[in-house]
């Protein structure tokens, strides 16, 4: 098992349109229903089921060769948490939140965690090393392609 977490500010002083707390949480929302206008690995995604607090789909990883199950849970105003597990066998294979964070000085962050297999020993050696920076690469370009398409659906007004 290995913990991996990434942080990006959600405005920078030179974006036209800068994001709300509420407008990165609502589109935390929609990346949950439709990941591949954000997540550059998911090539499909099922909805399975909805219900009030989140939702259960099927996702499909480019370099997977079956697809996974994420039970998703909806913490507003600031969270969303994946739980990724194996359809058959049930068995845990990541937990990953999404958290929208403001700092004393008022300027938000956005962080994404990712915890890999289920909770244990760290794994070590240069295998598990080049996983954690491959997924800190992979969890940075999400969260600034998250970023990108949120601010895209407040320009459109999909996001009020």
């Amino acid at each position: 098992m290995r913990s991996v977490a990434v942080t990006l500010p959600v405005n920078s002083p030179d974006e036209a349109i800068k994001l709300t707390k509420g407008q990165v949480y609502e589109g935390l929302k929609v990346k949950a229903r439709d990941p591949i206008r954000f997540v550059s690995v998911i090539s499909s995604c099922e909805i399975l089921e909805e219900h009030e607090t989140g939702l259960l789909r099927r996702v499909q990883f480019e370099d997977k060769p079956a697809p996974v199950h994420e039970r998703i849970e909806y913490y507003p105003p600031s969270q969303a948490t994946f739980t990724m597990f194996d359809p058959d066998s049930g068995e845990q294979l990541a937990f990953i939140t999404n958290i929208v964070s403001t700092s004393t000085g008022g300027e938000l962050f956005l962080t994404f965690t990712f915890v890999i297999g289920e909770n244990g020993p760290l794994d070590v050696g240069t295998d598990a090393e080049r996983k954690e920076s491959e997924q800190e690469k992979l969890g940075i370009d999400t969260i600034a392609r998250t970023l990108q398409v949120v601010r895209e659906m407040v320009r459109t007004k999909e996001i009020e």
